[in-house]
C-alpha cells in the first residue's frame, strides 16, 4: 500500500521549456540529492493534508531513521479511519470501517516516493528541471524545484524544500499545462537531531478482523520468454520489472509488469478473463486505470499517471506465443 500524497494550492509560476545552464543544472541536483538523503535518512513528524479530486485528507506521519533502517507510522485525521506502519520489510494497514488488517511486502520506488530518487541525467530527454526561487511553508523557508513534463504521457511536480534540511514540504502534482492535479502540504513539520522509537500498530482487539496476507509475487527471470510483448510504449517509457502470482479468482496465475520512465510508473495485469474485469476507462482521484480484453485475457493498466498513458500502454500489449 502506498503513501498517500500531501497537499494544499497555488497557480503553476511560468517555466519556459528548454535546456537549462549547467550551472542551473548542478543546482537542481543538488537540491534533489539533498532531498533523497534527508527523506530517508531524518528522523521526523507532523501533520500534512493532501488535496486531490475535490477531497481533502489530513494525515499525522511519524518517520525515524537510524543504522537499522527506516520506520513510519501513518494516521489519518478525518474522514475514514486509516492506519498504517511500515518498516524496512512489510507494511501493515488497519480498516477499522471495514474490519480489515493487510500485511503486505514493502514496496519502494513507487509512487510519489519515485520523486524521491530522480535522477536528472536518465530524465532530461522527458523533463526539464527547473529553480523557481523561494516561499514560505509551514512557516519555513522553502526552495522550490520544478520538474516539467515535456508530453501529456506523465505529470510533472514543483516542490517546496525546506532550506535548512531539504525535505519536501509542499509538493504539487502538475499536468504538461501547469494545471495542478493534487496537492500536498506540511501545516506542522518537527525534525529530531535523533531517531525516535515509534510504536508498532496495537493488533489488540482486532482478533476477529478480516487479516488479508498478500501473496507474494515471483520474480521472472529475463531469460524466460514472456508471451506477452509491448508495441507502442509512450517515449521513454519500459517494462521494468516481470513478476507472477497465484490467481484468487481462477486456477491460473497473474502476470504483472511494472512499466516506468525513470520516475512515472504503473502496473500493467494480465489474467484470464472474468466477468467482472475492468473494460475501458476508471479514475480515481489522481489513479487512472483502462482495462481490454485480449485473447481472452483481462489486461488492465493503472498507475499515477495520465488517463492518455494508461490506455496507450494497455493497447500495445500483444501476445506473441
Amino acid at each position: 500500500m502506498s503513501v498517500p500524497q500531501i497537499v494544499l494550492s497555488l497557480l503553476l509560476v511560468a517555466v519556459t521549456h528548454g535546456g537549462f545552464a549547467s550551472n542551473g543544472e548542478n543546482d537542481v541536483k543538488g537540491w534533489l540529492q539533498r532531498m533523497v538523503n534527508a527523506v530517508h535518512s531524518l528522523s521526523y513528524e507532523g501533520t500534512f493534508v493532501f488535496l486531490h479530486n475535490g477531497q481533502l485528507e489530513s494525515m499525522r506521519i511519524v518517520h525515524s531513521a537510524d543504522q537499522g533502517g527506516e520506520k513510519e507510522r501513518l494516521i489519518s485525521l478525518n474522514g475514514v479511519a486509516r492506519e498504517v506502519f511500515r518498516d524496512n520489510a512489510s507494511v501493515t494497514c488497519i480498516a477499522p470501517d471495514v474490519k480489515s488488517v493487510s500485511i503486505g511486502k514493502r514496496v519502494t520506488g513507487e509512487g510519489f516516493r519515485a520523486v524521491f530518487s530522480v535522477d536528472i541525467s536518465q530524465l532530461s530527454d522527458l523533463y526539464d528541471f527547473h529553480l523557481l526561487g523561494e516561499e514560505r511553508v509551514a512557516g519555513r523557508p522553502a526552495r522550490v524545484v520544478a520538474i516539467m513534463p515535456r508530453d501529456g504521457y506523465r505529470y510533472g511536480y514543483r516542490v517546496y524544500l525546506d532550506i535548512e534540511n531539504a525535505l519536501p514540504l509542499k509538493t504539487d502534482m502538475l499536468t504538461v499545462s501547469g494545471e495542478s492535479v493534487s496537492q500536498l502540504m506540511f501545516t506542522h513539520l518537527q525534525v529530531h537531531s535523533s531517531s525516535r522509537d515509534i510504536a508498532e500498530i496495537s493488533l489488540e482487539g482486532k482478533e476477529y478482523y478480516d487479516w488479508v496476507q498478500q501473496k507474494p509475487r515471483t520474480a521472472v527471470n529475463a531469460s524466460n520468454t514472456s508471451p506477452w510483448s509491448f508495441s507502442d510504449l509512450p517515449k521513454g517509457y519500459m517494462v521494468t520489472l516481470h513478476s507472477k502470482r497465484k490467481a484468487d479468482q481462477h486456477d491460473g496465475s497473474i502476470d504483472h509488469f511494472v512499466v516506468s520512465d525513470g520516475l512515472a510508473s504503473l502496473s500493467v495485469y494480465v489474467e484470464k478473463a472474468l466477468d467482472d474485469g475492468l473494460l475501458g476507462s476508471s479514475a480515481m482521484g489522481t489513479i487512472n486505470a483502462y482495462g481490454s480484453e485480449v485473447n481472452g485475457f483481462n489486461v488492465t493498466a493503472v498507475g499515477e499517471v495520465p488517463a492518455l498513458t494508461v490506455q496507450q500502454i494497455a493497447r500495445s500489449i500483444k501476445i506473441t506465443q
